[in-house]
């Protein structure tokens, strides 16, 4: 009786070890998280989140295969893009790719990046990246995966001439990331999204609006303006950002990927944009939109106006961090 138990035993454990080594290790559950954007799949800002997406796309499967995947959910048509990081917070979605304007009324600090006079890659070393992942994480509970800022400037675009760096009687479409630049100039300005804005040129609400100076043929606006402006100011700051709780559950290895991609398409965005920001100007002399370069006085008077004004505000919002930020952010000349 004792040798058949020993026997059945045996049998038992032997069968087990094959199964094992036939199904081999098993396999990692894939983790999957839900990302919005704060533009549509048609704007140009969208590519930068696309580019993002394709590298993890590619190193997951190199280092991970099967462990990561990113799922789409859409952009404003989903969730408004002024909502889009209080769904972060409330992990409704995983991961949102947006613009500062949408959410420097929950983290002013974050204005400060339009001010930077570095690339994304040069915030990371020089410990901007860091400081702004640490305000990220303790005041909004998310992390700061990247900045795919564009690498452009913003400009403004009219219907009407000017000849100096004075808005008087311009009403101007704006998003609180110019607010102060356009005030500072005279100009009047209309806040209001986007989608509006084709309409309002149309109906003579506005004079004119600030935009990446790649992009406003997306919208179509490009058939209601006549002018577009040099210099420009402002850097395009586009983060892109995690919920907090989502990664720090996420194993480091996962973690490190991110990480990677993120670095590699900071890169790879800022070249691709300036590429097109290049190309773009053409396209819009054809389409009858002539570029007012104002004198070097005026000019210099713009930009002086632009980041004395950007500045300011951010100081009077963050007395304690603004100068840091402002340290961090300037480049010396």
């Amino acid at each position: 009786m004792e040798k058949k138990m020993i026997r059945f035993i045996l049998a038992g454990l032997f069968t087990f070890l094959v199964c094992g080594i036939m199904s081999g290790p098993a396999k990692a559950e894939t983790i999957t998280l839900k990302a919005v954007t704060a533009w549509p799949t048609t704007a140009s800002e969208f590519k930068a989140f696309t580019m993002f997406t394709d590298i993890l796309e590619r190193m997951v499967a190199e280092k991970a295969p099967g462990e990561l995947k990113i799922q789409f959910i859409g952009g404003p048509e989903a969730v408004k893009s002024p909502d889009q990081v209080q769904a972060l917070q409330r992990g409704m979605v995983d991961m949102v790719y947006t613009t500062t304007a949408y959410y420097v009324s929950v983290l002013p600090e974050v204005d400060a990046y339009k001010l930077s006079g570095f690339s994304p890659a040069e915030e990371r070393t020089n410990g901007a990246y860091a400081y702004m992942n640490n305000l990220h994480e303790k005041k909004i509970g998310t992390h700061l995966l990247a900045r795919l800022g564009l690498g452009i400037n913003f400009h403004l675009y009219l219907k009407k001439p000017i000849t100096n760096a004075d808005l008087k009687g311009l009403n101007i479409r704006v998003s609180p990331m110019y607010l102060q630049a356009i005030k500072g100039m005279n100009g009047n300005p209309v806040v209001i999204p986007p989608t509006e804005v084709y309409a309002a040129l149309e109906r003579n609400v506005v004079d004119g609006y600030c935009w990446p100076s790649t992009g406003i043929q997306n919208w179509g606006w490009q058939k209601q303006t006549k002018y577009v402006v040099d210099p420009g100011f402002y850097k395009v700051p586009n983060p892109l950002l995690i919920n907090l709780g989502t990664w720090n559950k996420l194993p480091k290895k996962i973690q490190d990927i991110l990480t990677e991609a993120s670095i590699e398409a900071e890169q790879k965005v800022v070249a691709f944009f300036e590429d097109l920001e290049r190309n773009e100007r053409p396209l819009l002399a054809k389409e009858g939109i002539e570029t007012i370069a104002l004198a070097p006085a005026e000019a210099q008077k713009l930009l002086t106006v632009a980041y004395d004004e950007g500045w300011k505000d951010i100081m009077e919002k963050n007395p304690q961090t603004g100068p840091e930020l402002k340290k961090l952010l300037t480049k010396m000349k």
